[in-house]
This record gives structure tokens, C-alpha cells and sequence, in this order.
């Protein structure tokens, strides 16, 4: 079942403590007092919020939206799984894990992983994206070769994609294919995020919806 997004509901599951560092970091309400708003009536929060420009709102919603995305139980796992491929010492795995395990809900855990745990956000967040996918379709007539990660190859690759959707939807034109390995399998982030490819082993786009195709894990 689809999980609804509304930055009201946002600020209510989100602990003040939480919302006071994002902003802080983004230097914006420094004269809200967040100890004194009650937990989950951010009413004075928001007002302030409505009072900013559209384009600040927005480039900050959309953060919000992945932050609320990886709220969930899969979101976790794509956390803890992007983690365990970066720290190869098993007792700093560990003191993650407990870290985030400690917390009282994902959304917690969520946004302290945006906030603490940068580098792990982007791998963790398109991850999380492929997972959500409805469907994964499987290429039978393509050959199983090495997955080509070398900078000529994903050069062609972004090159072969942004010429697809310009030419289909007008749209595509930046395009970048970036490499990440989690835990055994490779895969591809071409960019737009509606876009992604596993270009080995006979996985690859499904151009009629913009997704693509990978068997579960």
C-alpha cells in the first residue's frame, strides 16, 4: 500500500530535536524555540515554513520526501545494507546498526542517517528505489558478459540513455551513470532517478514504463 507524503505529517512524526538540526544546518528558524513546541503539533513550524519563497520550499521538500521514503522497514535495510558494504570493520558495522537500532522509529533513523551518515544516503536511497519498482523484466536474447564500469563504457551508456529520452520525452539531457556495488551484485544509477540499469547479465531497461528489471535478491 502506498504511504502518503505530506510535509505537515512530516514535521509531526519528526522529532522536534531532528528538525531543529536540518534547519539549523540550512541557517533558517534560528529564532523558533523547538524545545518548547509540543512533540507532533508543529503548528508554529509550519507556519513559518509556508512563509518561505516556493523555490526554498521545494529544493527542501524533496529532501524530505527521500527522508520520508526511507522511513519505512525496507528503507532500513537499504541503510544497513549500503553501511555493511562501506565499513569493512565489522565492530563499526556493529556500532551502526546499534546506533540506529536504539531509536524509537524509522523516521528517526531515517533522518539521522541524512543528517550523520552522508555517505551512505545516495547508495541507500536509489537502492531503496529499485526495490520499490512494481516489476523487474528479464532481456532472454542478450549476452552474459562482464559488466563493462570502465569510464568510456558508462560514458556510452549515458550517452545511449540521453538520447533515448530526449528523443521520446524531451527530457534526459544530463543524464550521468554512476557505479555503486552493495553487498554482491553491481548496478547502474543513470540519472534522471525514474532510470535505472543492471548492464550485466541481461538486465536492463524497460523503456515503455521508464523502470527497469532485476530479480529479487
Amino acid at each position: 500500500m502506498a504511504r502518503y507524503y505530506s510535509t505537515r505529517d512530516f514535521f509531526r512524526q519528526m522529532p522536534n530535536a531532528l528538525l531543529a538540526r536540518y534547519f539549523q544546518a540550512q541557517g533558517l528558524f534560528g529564532d523558533l524555540d523547538f524545545a518548547a513546541m509540543k512533540e507532533t503539533q508543529p503548528d508554529e513550524l509550519f507556519n513559518a515554513w509556508l512563509a518561505l519563497p516556493d523555490a526554498q520550499r521545494n529544493e527542501m521538500d524533496a529532501e524530505f520526501r527521500e527522508i520520508f521514503d526511507l522511513a519505512c522497514e525496507k528503507g532500513f535495510r537499504a541503510i544497513l545494507d549500503e553501511a555493511e558494504w562501506r565499513l569493512h570493520d565489522p565492530a563499526a558495522r556493529t556500532a551502526f546498526v546499534e546506533k540506529l537500532a536504539v531509536l524509537s522509529n524509522y523516521y528517526e533513523r531515517a533522518m539521522l542517517t541524512f543528517l550523520d551518515h552522508k555517505p551512505y544516503w545516495k547508495g541507500a536511497s536509489l537502492f531503496y528505489h529499485a526495490d520499490s519498482l512494481p516489476y523487474w523484466r528479464k532481456r532472454k536474447n542478450l549476452p552474459h558478459v562482464p559488466a563493462a564500469l570502465d569510464d568510456s563504457s558508462l560514458r556510452e551508456l549515458a550517452g545511449l540513455i540521453r538520447n533515448y529520452f530526449h528523443h521520446t520525452e524531451g527530457r534526459g539531457k544530463n543524464c550521468v551513470v554512476e557505479p555503486f556495488r552493495p553487498a554482491s551484485w553491481i548496478t547502474s544509477s543513470p540519472t534522471p532517478r525514474t532510470i535505472r540499469s543492471r548492464p550485466s547479465n541481461g538486465w536492463t531497461i524497460n523503456s515503455a514504463a521508464a523502470r527497469t528489471t532485476r530479480p529479487s535478491r
